[in-house]
């Protein structure tokens, strides 16, 4: 099998772009693997799609879902001065200007957004409610009840990640299994497929899928 190095990034984070940077040159991979599929890459480098075609795609409550999260993730990219995926689009293009081969391992996202219409509206409005309740963009409290204040430019803290996926589990099930489970069994699949043809792969992906898509890899449980 080949050598997997996981990159977790966050999708604001100046600190992400310069650490996908820094691991592609310093570890000078065959391959660099992506968490986008061609539909998110081309939205990303034409500044995203019709509101409207993904608002009749949709359906309202899972186009309110999309609509809240991205424009939470749009405001903190205002303010740390990147823009959300910012990273994935810098690890293609410093892959590219070495030559290095770049793999979209992502799951098509019109499959994912299918797979969200079949959610219930119920946990649909309670996420929405849930970001519009107002968490604040730049603390986070864990489960003790402790406010831990966050540094945005950075990646998230380990503890913080895992905090929110376990919130994410046990809040949103059906949320957590279509945009994480899924997507990370998807990955692991193109990751396990690509170790195949390449000796040395550097994978970037958010944080919240790093540790579920480490297990699958170390467990090759897809």
């Amino acid at each position: 099998m080949a050598d997997i190095i996981l990159v977790p990034t966050s999708h604001v984070a100046e600190e992400s772009m310069k650490l996908v940077e820094a691991v592609i040159r310093r570890e000078k991979p065959d391959c660099v693997a992506v968490e986008l599929d061609m539909n998110r890459l081309i939205a990303m480098e034409q500044g995203g799609g019709s509101p409207w075609q993904a608002l009749r795609h949709l359906g309202p409550w899972t186009f309110s879902m999309f609509f809240v999260m991205k424009k939470v993730q749009t405001w903190i990219g205002k303010k740390t001065g990147i823009m959300p995926g910012s990273e994935m689009l810098r690890a293609v293009r410093v892959s590219e200007h070495h030559g290095i081969h770049v793999e979209l391992i992502d799951q098509d996202l019109g499959i994912t957004m299918e797979r969200m219409r079949r959610i219930s509206w119920r946990e649909k409005a309670k996420l929405v409610f849930f970001l519009l309740k107002g968490l604040s963009v730049d603390r986070f409290a864990s489960g003790a009840g402790k406010q831990v204040k966050l540094d945005l430019r950075k990646s998230l803290p380990a503890e913080v990640v895992d905090e929110i996926i376990s919130i994410m589990r046990k809040e949103f099930p059906g949320m957590y299994r279509v945009l994480v489970t899924e997507r990370n069994r998807h990955m692991a699949r193109r990751l396990l497929m690509l170790s195949g043809r390449f000796g040395r792969i550097v994978a970037v992906t958010g944080a919240a899928h790093s540790p579920g898509l480490r297990d699958m890899l170390n467990q090759k449980r897809i």
